[in-house]
C-alpha cells in the first residue's frame, strides 16, 4: 500500500507549539538552575582549599578557627551569603582528623508561585 504525498503532510502547528513549550520550559529551569550549581562549585572549592591549607600548615586549628578561615574564603569567593554558622558542623573524629560537613538547602523562586528546592551536603576530612 503505497500513500500519496497529499495525506502526510508534516508535523502539525500544535505538534510545533507543544515541542517549543516543552523545549522552552527545560531551557527556562536550566537557567534558574545554573547559578545555584555555580556557587555550589565555589563552596566545594573553598572546603577543598580549606583542607590543603589546614594540611600544609598542620592540624592544630580549633573548629572556630576553621569555621571563621571558611567564611574568609567563601567571602573571598562571593558566597558568604550562602550559608550560616547553623549549616557547619565541626567534630574531631577518632583517628584525630577533623570532620567539616556542610549542609544546606537553596529554594528558587521560579513563577508565581512555583519554585525549586536543591539540597546540598558536603563533608570533608582535614588531617592526616
Amino acid at each position: 500500500m503505497t500513500l500519496s504525498p497529499k495525506k502526510q503532510q508534516g508535523i502539525l502547528m500544535i505538534s510545533m507549539v507543544c515541542i517549543g513549550s516543552v523545549i522552552g520550559s527545560i531551557f527556562f529551569l536550566a537557567i534558574a538552575i545554573f547559578p545555584i550549581y555555580i556557587d555550589h562549585n565555589k563552596l566545594t572549592g573553598a572546603l577543598k582549599s580549606l583542607k590543603e591549607t589546614s594540611e600544609a600548615g598542620g592540624n592544630n586549628e580549633t573548629p572556630k578557627q576553621l569555621s571563621e578561615r571558611l567564611f574568609k574564603i567563601m567571602s573571598s569567593n562571593y558566597i558568604d551569603n550562602l550559608i550560616g554558622t547553623d549549616n557547619i558542623t565541626i567534630s574531631k573524629l577518632e583517628t584525630g582528623q577533623t570532620r567539616v560537613h556542610i549542609e544546606y538547602e537553596v529554594v528558587k523562586k521560579l513563577v508565581g508561585n512555583a519554585s525549586i528546592l536543591v539540597e546540598f551536603d558536603d563533608t570533608v576530612d582535614i588531617g592526616r
